[in-house]
């Protein structure tokens, strides 16, 4: 089961595009460490549907293990990178800078002799060790995670060539590189070239193609709702409409987001979307100014209370105030102050006396909720006001509430998990699309069957 779940017959297509953009190569953090030594990163199914999708001569290619037994290309890479804890993605960009073999149709095959284009010197052969896809990709691997290469770096602090982290050295190509990470240096010691798409000979592809493959191939692109945060940094974004919105401070984040959603992303996918305005507050938020003054955020602006009574009256919660100082006080612009006479500026929760049911009435239209699942992650700081159902369906029904975008959901009738984007339920194609993407299974909403069926079906999520 897609639960790690088995899932039913689904429309396949791409994963949820950004607009179309360059992106660049920072010549100084290539890869990340994680990208490099991700040896889980992709499973054999996944590389040899990869090397398929891509047309490649390799989706059907067959060599010689140890003890001449008959082994894939994907599975010769898979093992190899498992044994020597590289990640599965790094070797076949290799396989593609070096001999165009991803991409190559019909390679020769002295291409596939020297495939990783490692103890292969420009302008002579390989050595007999080093010869071969088999051994190419296994002695590249190796020598990786060995003492000219990470394990050089760990003992000495540079590699064979004097490759660092923080150490400026210049390439073949007359550009000072500093690497911020282990990969970086290594993949200057592998090639101590940049290249073209990082500014240098334009003539080779260089290290800066590794960069540009990792991001043509593997960048990972997510739905709405999607809160992410680059390894090794603090800050926090939304993914919206394309662009990434930073939360301005962490109580903005805790008003509305669970932080045990966040997804970690790698620097490059980060600098894949556009950045968008700072998320100050989000709406409905209540903030406190340091003369005392409660304002709520209603479409981007603050709206002052006149009195505690209209907060009680609203159903806000006063615990979840937040103080803010001038400077955030200052910066969202103001609106109309909110009075008791006021109807349901913010909108209102309204729970029955007689059946339980909730409803959130806003500009005088009732939309039922459909289960305690979407009323918490909908509006799980907000207070219930108790009312007659008399009172509830005085109001005329509009559209049902759903659930908040990026959540996951499954209910106990089917077997797919979904994440909720633009108000459509999104369904992974499998269990691969959905680690890959680094969402958590502790994270999945379980909820009724009703609850889902208000969310029209969107496009599927798979892996490539």
């Amino acid at each position: 089961m897609f639960k790690k779940l088995a899932v039913s017959s689904l429309i396949f297509s791409l994963i949820f595009p950004l607009a179309a953009q360059a992106y660049s190569i920072n010549i100084n953090n290539i890869i990340t460490d994680t990208e490099l030594l991700d040896s889980d990163s992709m499973s054999l199914a996944r590389i040899q549907s990869f090397l398929k999708d891509k047309g490649s001569y390799l989706a059907n290619y067959m060599t010689e293990g140890i003890g001449g037994a008959p082994k894939t290309a994907a599975e010769v890479i898979f093992d190899a990178a498992n044994f020597y804890e590289i990640s599965p993605k790094y070797l076949m960009v290799r396989l593609q800078v070096e001999q165009s073999l991803v991409y190559d149709t019909d390679p020769k095959q002295t291409q596939l002799d020297r495939a990783m284009g490692y103890g292969c010197p420009d302008g002579s052969g390989c050595d007999p060790e080093y010869s071969g896809f088999f051994n190419q990709i296994n002695q590249s691997a190796k020598a990786i995670k060995g003492s000219k290469y990470l394990q050089g770096i760990l003992d000495n602090g540079t590699t064979i060539s004097g490759w660092g982290i923080g150490i400026t050295k210049t390439t073949l190509d007359g550009i000072a590189v500093t690497p911020v990470n282990a990969a970086t240096a290594i993949l200057y010691t592998y090639t101590p070239w940049v290249g073209k798409y990082g500014g240098g000979a334009q003539q080779w592809g260089g290290t800066s193609l590794v960069g540009k493959l990792f991001q043509d191939w593997f960048i990972r692109h997510y739905p709405d709702g999607t809160l992410v945060q680059a390894d090794g940094t603090s800050g926090v974004y939304l993914i919206r409409n394309g662009k990434r919105y930073p939360f301005r401070n962490k109580t903005t984040l805790l008003a509305n987001y669970d932080t045990s959603k966040i997804i970690i992303v790698s620097p490059n996918e980060l600098d894949a979307y556009e950045e968008g305005p700072a998320i100050r507050f989000p709406d409905n938020v209540l903030i406190r100014s340091p003369k005392g003054t409660v304002y709520v955020i209603v479409n981007g602006e603050k709206r002052g209370m006149d009195s505690q009574e209209v907060l009680s009256y609203l159903g806000f919660n006063p615990e979840e105030i937040i103080p803010a100082s001038w400077s955030e006080v200052n910066s969202v612009p103001e609106g109309e102050p909110i009075t008791i006479d006021s109807v349901f500026p913010t909108g209102i929760l309204l729970q029955s006396r007689q059946t339980g049911g909730v409803a959130y009435i806003e500009n005088g239209v009732r939309h039922p909720i459909m289960s305690r699942e979407i009323l918490k992650s909908r509006y799980k700081n907000r207070i219930l006001a108790k009312v007659d159902q008399d009172e509830i369906e005085a109001y005329p029904k509009g559209d049902y509430v759903k659930f908040l975008d990026g959540e996951l959901v499954t209910s106990d009738q089917t077997a797919i998990v979904y994440v909720i984007s633009n108000g459509e339920k999104r369904p992974f194609s499998n269990a691969d699309a959905f680690n890959s993407l680094g969402y958590s299974w502790d994270n999945i909403i379980h909820t009724n069957q009703r609850s889902l069926d208000i969310h029209p079906t969107g496009t599927a999520i798979t892996v490539e």
